[in-house]
Protein backbone atom coordinates (compact mmCIF):
# COMPACT_ATOMS: atom_id res chain seq x y z
CA UNK A 1 0.00 0.00 0.00
CA UNK A 2 0.97 3.65 -0.14
CA UNK A 3 2.07 3.95 3.49
CA UNK A 4 1.88 7.73 3.79
CA UNK A 5 -0.71 8.75 6.39
CA UNK A 6 -2.37 11.26 4.09
CA UNK A 7 -3.22 8.45 1.65
CA UNK A 8 -5.28 6.46 4.17
CA UNK A 9 -8.94 6.49 3.16
CA UNK A 10 -12.21 6.55 5.05
CA UNK A 11 -14.54 3.63 4.39
CA UNK A 12 -18.22 3.10 5.08
CA UNK A 13 -18.33 -0.65 5.63
CA UNK A 14 -21.51 -2.57 4.88
CA UNK A 15 -21.68 -5.37 7.43
CA UNK A 16 -24.55 -7.85 7.62
CA UNK A 17 -26.59 -5.57 5.40
CA UNK A 18 -26.11 -2.39 7.46
CA UNK A 19 -23.82 0.58 6.80
CA UNK A 20 -21.45 1.23 9.68
CA UNK A 21 -20.23 4.73 10.63
CA UNK A 22 -17.23 5.70 8.46
CA UNK A 23 -13.86 4.50 9.74
CA UNK A 24 -10.35 5.55 8.82
CA UNK A 25 -8.17 2.87 7.25
CA UNK A 26 -5.46 1.67 9.66
CA UNK A 27 -1.89 0.45 9.19
CA UNK A 28 -0.56 -2.02 11.77
CA UNK A 29 2.59 -0.12 12.68
CA UNK A 30 1.93 0.84 16.31
CA UNK A 31 4.70 0.24 18.85
CA UNK A 32 1.96 -1.02 21.19
CA UNK A 33 1.96 -4.28 19.23
CA UNK A 34 5.70 -4.59 18.46
CA UNK A 35 7.83 -6.16 21.17
CA UNK A 36 10.79 -4.13 22.46
CA UNK A 37 13.96 -5.60 21.01
CA UNK A 38 12.30 -6.76 17.79
CA UNK A 39 14.78 -6.89 14.91
CA UNK A 40 14.21 -7.02 11.15
CA UNK A 41 16.29 -7.38 7.99
CA UNK A 42 19.52 -9.20 7.25
CA UNK A 43 21.38 -6.68 9.39
CA UNK A 44 19.07 -7.36 12.37
CA UNK A 45 18.02 -3.76 13.00
CA UNK A 46 15.13 -2.14 14.83
CA UNK A 47 12.09 -1.67 12.54
CA UNK A 48 12.00 1.98 11.49
CA UNK A 49 9.97 2.37 8.30
CA UNK A 50 6.22 1.92 8.35
CA UNK A 51 6.56 -1.15 6.10
CA UNK A 52 9.07 -2.73 8.50
CA UNK A 53 6.75 -2.07 11.44
CA UNK A 54 3.82 -3.58 9.54
CA UNK A 55 5.82 -6.82 9.32
CA UNK A 56 6.93 -6.82 12.97
CA UNK A 57 3.77 -6.95 15.11
CA UNK A 58 3.29 -9.75 17.63
CA UNK A 59 0.37 -12.19 17.65
CA UNK A 60 -1.85 -11.85 20.73
CA UNK A 61 -2.04 -15.01 22.89
CA UNK A 62 -5.59 -16.13 23.69
CA UNK A 63 -4.95 -18.30 26.77
CA UNK A 64 -2.31 -19.25 29.35
CA UNK A 65 -1.67 -22.42 27.32
CA UNK A 66 -1.15 -20.26 24.24
CA UNK A 67 1.53 -18.34 26.15
CA UNK A 68 3.19 -21.64 27.17
CA UNK A 69 3.32 -22.75 23.53
CA UNK A 70 5.01 -19.46 22.65
CA UNK A 71 7.67 -20.30 25.23
CA UNK A 72 8.12 -23.84 23.89
CA UNK A 73 8.84 -22.32 20.48
CA UNK A 74 11.49 -20.10 22.13
CA UNK A 75 9.66 -16.95 21.12
CA UNK A 76 9.37 -13.91 23.36
CA UNK A 77 6.17 -13.72 25.40
CA UNK A 78 4.22 -10.70 24.10
CA UNK A 79 1.40 -10.87 26.66
CA UNK A 80 2.51 -8.24 29.18
CA UNK A 81 3.57 -5.78 26.48
CA UNK A 82 0.30 -6.12 24.54
CA UNK A 83 -1.74 -5.79 27.74
CA UNK A 84 -0.44 -2.23 28.18
CA UNK A 85 -2.16 -0.85 25.04
CA UNK A 86 -4.92 1.52 26.16
CA UNK A 87 -6.75 4.40 24.50
CA UNK A 88 -6.21 6.68 27.49
CA UNK A 89 -8.97 9.08 26.44
CA UNK A 90 -11.55 6.38 27.23
CA UNK A 91 -10.34 5.74 30.79
CA UNK A 92 -12.51 6.76 33.72
CA UNK A 93 -10.60 8.31 36.62
CA UNK A 94 -11.70 7.84 40.22
CA UNK A 95 -10.84 10.89 42.33
CA UNK A 96 -9.60 9.69 45.76
CA UNK A 97 -11.61 10.69 48.84
CA UNK A 98 -14.28 12.35 46.70
CA UNK A 99 -16.08 9.41 45.09
CA UNK A 100 -16.05 11.40 41.85
CA UNK A 101 -15.62 9.68 38.50
CA UNK A 102 -14.56 11.58 35.39
CA UNK A 103 -13.72 10.39 31.89
CA UNK A 104 -10.25 11.41 30.69
CA UNK A 105 -11.70 12.66 27.40
CA UNK A 106 -14.06 15.06 29.19
CA UNK A 107 -11.35 16.16 31.62
CA UNK A 108 -8.93 16.94 28.79
CA UNK A 109 -11.52 19.01 26.95
CA UNK A 110 -12.28 21.04 30.08
CA UNK A 111 -8.58 21.52 30.82
CA UNK A 112 -7.82 22.83 27.34
CA UNK A 113 -10.73 25.29 27.52
CA UNK A 114 -9.52 26.61 30.88
CA UNK A 115 -5.84 26.89 29.94
CA UNK A 116 -4.36 30.21 28.72
CA UNK A 117 -3.46 30.27 25.05
CA UNK A 118 -0.02 28.80 24.38
CA UNK A 119 -0.01 26.48 27.40
CA UNK A 120 1.57 23.11 26.71
CA UNK A 121 -0.99 20.31 26.67
CA UNK A 122 0.61 18.28 29.47
CA UNK A 123 0.88 21.35 31.67
CA UNK A 124 -2.77 22.22 31.00
CA UNK A 125 -3.92 18.78 32.12
CA UNK A 126 -1.78 18.74 35.27
CA UNK A 127 -2.73 22.29 36.28
CA UNK A 128 -6.47 21.77 35.77
CA UNK A 129 -6.64 18.49 37.71
CA UNK A 130 -4.55 19.89 40.57
CA UNK A 131 -6.81 22.94 40.82
CA UNK A 132 -10.08 21.03 40.51
CA UNK A 133 -9.32 17.85 42.44
CA UNK A 134 -6.06 18.38 44.32
CA UNK A 135 -4.31 15.45 42.65
CA UNK A 136 -1.75 14.82 39.93
CA UNK A 137 -3.25 14.10 36.51
CA UNK A 138 -0.49 11.65 35.59
CA UNK A 139 -0.84 9.79 38.92
CA UNK A 140 -4.59 9.40 38.44
CA UNK A 141 -4.13 8.13 34.88
CA UNK A 142 -1.42 5.66 35.90
CA UNK A 143 -3.61 4.38 38.73
CA UNK A 144 -6.57 3.89 36.37
CA UNK A 145 -4.38 2.16 33.77
CA UNK A 146 -2.92 -0.22 36.34
CA UNK A 147 -6.36 -1.16 37.66
CA UNK A 148 -7.65 -1.87 34.14
CA UNK A 149 -4.63 -4.03 33.31
CA UNK A 150 -4.97 -5.95 36.60
CA UNK A 151 -8.65 -6.67 35.89
CA UNK A 152 -7.75 -7.81 32.38
CA UNK A 153 -5.08 -10.22 33.61
CA UNK A 154 -7.53 -11.72 36.13
CA UNK A 155 -10.09 -12.30 33.37
CA UNK A 156 -7.45 -13.70 31.01
CA UNK A 157 -6.58 -16.39 33.57
CA UNK A 158 -10.07 -17.84 32.97
CA UNK A 159 -9.46 -18.42 29.25
CA UNK A 160 -9.09 -22.08 28.25
CA UNK A 161 -8.18 -23.91 25.05
CA UNK A 162 -11.11 -25.97 23.77
CA UNK A 163 -10.65 -29.74 23.93
CA UNK A 164 -10.11 -31.18 20.41
CA UNK A 165 -12.60 -33.92 21.36
CA UNK A 166 -15.40 -31.34 21.58
CA UNK A 167 -17.62 -30.55 18.59
CA UNK A 168 -17.24 -26.86 19.39
CA UNK A 169 -13.49 -27.13 18.80
CA UNK A 170 -13.96 -28.37 15.25
CA UNK A 171 -16.67 -25.81 14.46
CA UNK A 172 -14.46 -22.90 15.52
CA UNK A 173 -11.37 -24.41 13.89
CA UNK A 174 -13.21 -24.36 10.56
CA UNK A 175 -14.06 -20.67 10.98
CA UNK A 176 -10.97 -19.04 12.47
CA UNK A 177 -7.20 -19.06 12.04
CA UNK A 178 -6.62 -18.87 15.81
CA UNK A 179 -6.88 -21.97 17.98
CA UNK A 180 -10.36 -22.47 19.48
CA UNK A 181 -10.68 -21.02 22.97
CA UNK A 182 -13.37 -20.74 25.61
CA UNK A 183 -14.09 -18.47 28.55
CA UNK A 184 -16.93 -17.84 30.98
CA UNK A 185 -19.82 -15.43 30.50
CA UNK A 186 -18.48 -13.37 33.41
CA UNK A 187 -15.09 -13.01 31.69
CA UNK A 188 -16.74 -11.92 28.44
CA UNK A 189 -18.71 -9.34 30.43
CA UNK A 190 -15.44 -8.14 32.00
CA UNK A 191 -13.73 -7.86 28.60
CA UNK A 192 -16.66 -5.81 27.31
CA UNK A 193 -16.44 -3.48 30.31
CA UNK A 194 -12.67 -3.05 29.93
CA UNK A 195 -13.06 -2.55 26.17
CA UNK A 196 -15.17 0.52 26.85
CA UNK A 197 -12.36 1.80 29.11
CA UNK A 198 -10.13 1.80 26.04
CA UNK A 199 -8.23 -1.44 26.80
CA UNK A 200 -7.31 -2.72 23.34
CA UNK A 201 -6.52 -6.35 24.20
CA UNK A 202 -9.94 -6.54 25.89
CA UNK A 203 -11.60 -5.06 22.80
CA UNK A 204 -9.98 -7.80 20.74
CA UNK A 205 -10.85 -10.64 23.14
CA UNK A 206 -14.42 -9.43 23.62
CA UNK A 207 -14.76 -9.61 19.84
CA UNK A 208 -13.03 -13.00 19.56
CA UNK A 209 -15.20 -14.66 22.18
CA UNK A 210 -18.48 -13.09 21.05
CA UNK A 211 -17.70 -14.20 17.48
CA UNK A 212 -17.05 -17.81 18.51
CA UNK A 213 -18.80 -20.65 20.30
CA UNK A 214 -18.00 -19.26 23.77
CA UNK A 215 -20.14 -16.18 23.11
CA UNK A 216 -22.73 -17.80 20.85
CA UNK A 217 -21.50 -16.40 17.51
CA UNK A 218 -23.12 -13.06 18.32
CA UNK A 219 -23.24 -10.13 15.89
CA UNK A 220 -22.34 -7.99 18.92
CA UNK A 221 -18.71 -8.99 18.18
CA UNK A 222 -18.66 -6.51 15.29
CA UNK A 223 -18.66 -3.50 17.65
CA UNK A 224 -15.66 -4.73 19.64
CA UNK A 225 -13.57 -5.94 16.71
CA UNK A 226 -14.03 -2.57 14.99
CA UNK A 227 -12.99 -0.82 18.23
CA UNK A 228 -9.81 -2.89 18.31
CA UNK A 229 -9.11 -2.24 14.62
CA UNK A 230 -9.46 1.51 15.13
CA UNK A 231 -6.76 1.19 17.81
CA UNK A 232 -4.54 -0.63 15.26
CA UNK A 233 -4.87 -4.11 16.80
CA UNK A 234 -3.48 -6.17 13.89
CA UNK A 235 -5.71 -9.28 14.10
CA UNK A 236 -9.16 -7.83 14.82
CA UNK A 237 -10.21 -7.09 11.24
CA UNK A 238 -9.17 -10.57 10.11
CA UNK A 239 -11.29 -12.17 12.85
CA UNK A 240 -14.21 -10.00 11.75
CA UNK A 241 -13.72 -11.10 8.13
CA UNK A 242 -13.71 -14.75 9.24
CA UNK A 243 -16.88 -14.25 11.29
CA UNK A 244 -18.70 -12.54 8.40
CA UNK A 245 -17.63 -15.30 6.02
CA UNK A 246 -19.10 -17.82 8.49
CA UNK A 247 -22.32 -15.78 8.51
CA UNK A 248 -22.39 -15.89 4.67
CA UNK A 249 -21.94 -12.11 4.46
CA UNK A 250 -19.51 -12.48 1.58
CA UNK A 251 -19.33 -8.80 0.69
CA UNK A 252 -18.77 -7.80 4.32
CA UNK A 253 -16.07 -10.44 4.70
CA UNK A 254 -14.29 -9.27 1.55
CA UNK A 255 -14.27 -5.62 2.70
CA UNK A 256 -12.82 -6.50 6.10
CA UNK A 257 -10.27 -8.92 4.67
CA UNK A 258 -9.02 -6.29 2.23
CA UNK A 259 -8.53 -3.73 5.02
CA UNK A 260 -6.75 -6.40 7.05
CA UNK A 261 -4.40 -7.24 4.16
CA UNK A 262 -3.65 -3.61 3.40
CA UNK A 263 -2.93 -2.95 7.08
CA UNK A 264 -0.34 -5.72 7.22
CA UNK A 265 -2.00 -9.12 7.86
CA UNK A 266 -1.19 -11.26 4.83
CA UNK A 267 -3.21 -14.24 6.09
CA UNK A 268 -6.40 -12.43 5.13
CA UNK A 269 -5.55 -13.05 1.47
CA UNK A 270 -6.79 -16.59 2.10
CA UNK A 271 -10.15 -15.23 3.24
CA UNK A 272 -10.61 -13.17 0.07
CA UNK A 273 -9.81 -16.18 -2.11
CA UNK A 274 -12.19 -18.41 -0.13
CA UNK A 275 -14.98 -15.83 -0.39
CA UNK A 276 -14.55 -15.53 -4.15
CA UNK A 277 -14.25 -19.29 -4.53
CA UNK A 278 -17.46 -19.89 -2.56
CA UNK A 279 -19.36 -17.35 -4.67
CA UNK A 280 -17.97 -18.16 -8.11
CA UNK A 281 -20.76 -20.65 -8.85
CA UNK A 282 -23.60 -18.52 -7.45
CA UNK A 283 -25.28 -16.43 -10.13
CA UNK A 284 -26.90 -13.01 -9.78
CA UNK A 285 -28.95 -10.82 -12.08
CA UNK A 286 -27.26 -7.50 -12.98
CA UNK A 287 -27.96 -4.66 -15.38
CA UNK A 288 -25.81 -6.49 -17.96
CA UNK A 289 -27.36 -9.89 -17.43
CA UNK A 290 -26.52 -12.81 -15.19
CA UNK A 291 -23.05 -12.79 -13.60
CA UNK A 292 -21.22 -14.85 -10.95
CA UNK A 293 -21.65 -13.46 -7.44
CA UNK A 294 -17.85 -13.34 -7.11
CA UNK A 295 -17.69 -10.93 -10.05
CA UNK A 296 -20.47 -8.81 -8.54
CA UNK A 297 -18.58 -8.63 -5.24
CA UNK A 298 -15.38 -7.47 -6.94
CA UNK A 299 -17.20 -4.83 -8.98
CA UNK A 300 -19.09 -3.58 -5.92
CA UNK A 301 -15.83 -3.34 -3.96
CA UNK A 302 -14.34 -1.27 -6.77
CA UNK A 303 -17.34 1.03 -6.80
CA UNK A 304 -17.06 1.61 -3.05
CA UNK A 305 -13.44 2.69 -2.68
CA UNK A 306 -11.52 -0.61 -2.62
CA UNK A 307 -10.18 -0.39 -6.17
CA UNK A 308 -6.63 0.65 -5.23
CA UNK A 309 -6.35 -2.10 -2.59
CA UNK A 310 -7.56 -4.71 -5.08
CA UNK A 311 -5.14 -3.49 -7.72
CA UNK A 312 -2.19 -3.66 -5.34
CA UNK A 313 -2.86 -7.00 -3.69
CA UNK A 314 -4.89 -8.92 -6.29
CA UNK A 315 -3.63 -7.84 -9.69
CA UNK A 316 -5.13 -10.97 -11.24
CA UNK A 317 -8.58 -9.48 -10.61
CA UNK A 318 -7.83 -6.36 -12.66
CA UNK A 319 -9.68 -6.90 -15.96
CA UNK A 320 -9.85 -4.62 -18.95
CA UNK A 321 -12.15 -1.62 -18.36
CA UNK A 322 -15.81 -2.65 -18.34
CA UNK A 323 -19.04 -0.63 -18.52
CA UNK A 324 -20.40 0.27 -15.10
CA UNK A 325 -22.59 -2.51 -13.74
CA UNK A 326 -25.55 -1.66 -11.52
CA UNK A 327 -26.71 -4.19 -8.95
CA UNK A 328 -29.69 -2.61 -7.15
CA UNK A 329 -29.78 -3.38 -3.45
CA UNK A 330 -26.83 -5.76 -3.50
CA UNK A 331 -24.84 -4.37 -0.58
CA UNK A 332 -27.93 -4.00 1.58
CA UNK A 333 -27.77 -7.76 2.19
CA UNK A 334 -30.52 -9.44 4.14
CA UNK A 335 -31.45 -12.43 6.21
CA UNK A 336 -28.81 -11.75 8.86
CA UNK A 337 -29.38 -11.54 12.58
Amino acid sequence: MNTKSKSLQKFTLTILGKNRPPIRQKVFDSKDFILPGTRVGVDSREPKTRKEKMDAWARAPLSERDIEITGFMRNSNPFHHLAKAIDTSQLTLLIPNKGTKVKVKDLREAALKAAPEGTKIGVAFETYVKEQYGHSYSDLVNDARNKVIARFKAAFAENLDLDPMNDEYHTDKEIFLHLPVWTSESSIKEYKSLAKQGHVYSQYLAGVFLASNAGGYKVECVEYLLMAYENKQPEAMRVLAEFLHFKNDYYGAAQCALLSIDGGDDYSRKIVREVLGNTSHQMMQTSRGVAPLSYVIIETLRANGFDSILREHFSEFNPDPQPVMHIPGFIQGGGHE
